[in-house]
């Protein structure tokens, strides 16, 4: 991204969106969790035909109401509904420019310059930047006008962090 450039991103705050973020923070415990559900239900099978139909059934309903958690976030977006509600239903507009990412909305605005974001972590519903393991900000994939458009930005954005030797 050239020093000049700039992209220019709004987006509603929801707490779906801020939970989706949140899920990028640790995305190693998400594949963990995932592996651990799948065991279960393996498991819950292997008890079902084995005889033992009630401990298999609720060692299924366990790791499916889990599955359903870790891709959902029902539990945290009840938090950031309670905690955060004076944010959500806000627009924020995100700016990147060759010195970083400014996020603003009615309720305050910050800066992040591209020396302190470590890394950037993406998936199909958002963008985050994170400094070390935590979130910074986030842009959901709804703001982009593709997945082409979210993919470049990424690639810009891993373009502009620093390198692991000089961070600050």
């Amino acid at each position: 991204m050239a020093s000049t450039e700039r992209r220019v991103y709004r987006f509603e705050t929801t707490a779906k969106a801020s939970a989706d973020a949140r899920a990028l923070e640790r995305p190693g415990l998400t594949r963990f969790d995932l592996a651990l559900d799948a065991g279960a239900l393996v498991a819950a099978a292997v008890l079902v035909a084995t005889g033992n139909q009630l401990l298999g059934v609720l060692v299924a309903a366990i790791a499916l109401i889990s599955l359903v958690g870790s891709r959902f976030h029902p539990l945290q977006r009840v938090i950031i509904e309670r905690r955060y509600r004076s944010l959500l239903g806000q627009t924020t507009e995100v700016t990147l420019d060759g010195e970083g990412v400014r996020f603003e909305n009615p309720l305050g605005s910050s800066f992040v310059p591209w020396a302190t974001v470590t890394a950037i972590r993406a998936n199909r519903d958002t963008v985050a930047f994170l400094r070390d393991r935590a979130l910074v900000g986030y842009i959901p994939a709804s703001s982009f006008a593709s997945p082409a458009e979210q993919a470049e930005v990424v690639a810009l954005a891993e373009g502009r962090i620093a390198p692991p030797g000089r961070r600050s």
